[in-house]
């Protein structure tokens, strides 16, 4: 019986060890932040008016457009883009997306410049 009351205080005293998990894999298992203007392209006219910009920002929680020198607005996610109504005013115009994950730092987008020609 002391025997195995020895064992097991042995086994006890065993420090625990959790195996560490190399740089690369830690890096692979959270991809890089990236945000893109997938629609209007870049060059592209569009009729003035309501638009809706759509932007990729996969793993993001947030992502905010501004049109020129404007204010940053919000936008919406659905089916896996999010999605900012435009009110087109004619004229060119540059598009700027940004994104981010939770409370971080934001990742801007390239910008996009687009066209938008008077109502038909």
């Amino acid at each position: 019986m002391s025997q195995s009351r020895k064992r097991v205080s042995a086994e006890k005293n065993i420090p625990s060890v959790k195996p560490r998990r190399a740089a690369s894999a830690r890096a692979a298992a959270k991809p890089a932040l990236a945000a893109a203007i997938d629609y209007p392209r870049d060059g592209e006219a569009v009729f003035a008016g309501h638009y809706a910009v759509r932007v990729s920002a996969p793993g993001a929680a947030q992502a905010q457009v501004k049109a020129d020198a404007g204010p940053w607005w919000d936008c919406r996610e659905a089916v896996g883009y999010f999605w900012w109504d435009w009110s087109a005013e004619p004229g060119e115009r540059e598009l700027l997306a940004r994104a981010r994950r939770g409370k971080g730092r934001w990742v801007p987008s390239a910008a996009r410049r687009v066209r938008v020609s008077p109502p038909a």
